[in-house]
């Protein structure tokens, strides 16, 4: 990594976040970051009657700034659970030159809080943001706490095993080749790839070994009951040995992906099966609730059109009692 900037989103010039920026580069004073201070490039706010007599030079200027760096690192202050109002103001200004100023690199996230939670609502917004912006995430992490958790004597932060696991976030950026971390929603949308191409092994992969898993009805199942709740990565399988052993799918649709800002992800489309016992199709809408950690399904939640599947299941539809 050559050239790093590191800049907040806070115009407050006691911002707790500035200082964290400034810690991590003393945390790495060979690696040539560099502080990029916003407050320098502030503009009115975004206003089209504004951009139309001409973008403003400032934000040219930082445009051309980030446009050089090769990565970047953002300690984003959270207000009312949402970035600020300047960070937001500046990323309005800068998408019109670009929609993706960020320029396909590695960005690093942080947020600073004197309460407990260290701005983790909004950084879980900003983590689903970035790669709008044409960010690639490679790290994230939320300080909370600030007051008890940072020396101001030292400009460091004070406890060891914060101090490394925020470094540890940094050191992915650092890397000459760094991973980019998946959103929520390509996790999502992973799964679904495997899922049409039969790859029971990446499948197994992508749910959490301690996942949760509801197919319909959240209630234990028998051997063999296709809808019930799962456990952990070897239920997985029965699952999907479950599925495979009842139907033979025609089509599998997804019609939508989205990210509730969380790490919830909600997604829905259409299926047709062929029972193999009856013969007969299985055709209903579906919607799948997934909770991600980790990069991986945590927690699973699948809902379908059971009354059709009951129907579809009877070998004489005339024996079926309404």
């Amino acid at each position: 990594m050559k050239k790093i900037i590191a800049f907040t989103g806070s115009n407050n010039p006691n911002s707790i976040n500035e200082k964290l920026v400034k810690s991590i580069i003393q945390d790495f004073p060979d690696v040539g970051i560099e502080f990029l201070d916003l407050k320098e490039y502030d503009v009115p706010i975004y206003s089209q009657t504004i951009e139309n007599n001409g973008m403003p030079e400032r934000i040219k200027k930082l445009f051309q700034k980030f446009a050089k760096a090769d990565g970047f690192i953002l300690a984003s202050p959270e207000h009312n659970g949402l970035p600020s109002a300047f960070l937001k103001n500046i990323i309005d200004w800068l998408s019109r030159i670009d929609q993706k100023f960020l320029g396909n690199k590695p960005i690093v996230l942080l947020s600073a809080s004197p309460g407990i939670t260290g701005g983790r609502t909004h950084l879980q917004l900003m983590k689903g943001l970035v790669g709008r912006w044409g960010g690639k995430l490679v790290g994230y992490y939320s300080l909370g706490s600030f007051q008890e958790n940072f020396d101001y004597r030292t400009g460091r932060i004070a406890d060891d095993s914060i101090r490394k696991k925020v470094n540890k976030e940094v050191r992915a950026l650092i890397a000459k080749n760094p991973t980019a971390k998946k959103t929520n929603v390509e996790v999502v949308e992973e799964y679904f790839r495997a899922f049409a191409t039969g790859d029971l092994a990446s499948i197994r992969k992508i749910f959490h070994p301690d996942c949760y898993i509801v197919s319909v009805k959240e209630q234990e199942r028998s051997n063999g009951e296709l809808h019930g709740i799962y456990r952990g990565r070897g239920e997985v399988d029965q699952l999907l040995g479950n599925i495979a052993t009842l139907f033979e799918t025609k089509n599998f649709s997804t019609q939508e992906i989205n990210s509730t800002g969380g790490d919830l992800v909600v997604a829905r489309g259409k299926f047709s099966h062929r029972v193999k016992s009856t013969g007969k199709l299985f055709n209903s809408d579906w919607v799948q609730l997934c909770w991600i950690a980790d990069e991986m399904i945590k927690e699973y939640r699948f809902y379908e059109d059971s009354a059709a599947l009951t129907f579809a299941l009877v070998t004489n539809a005339s024996h079926l009692e309404l």
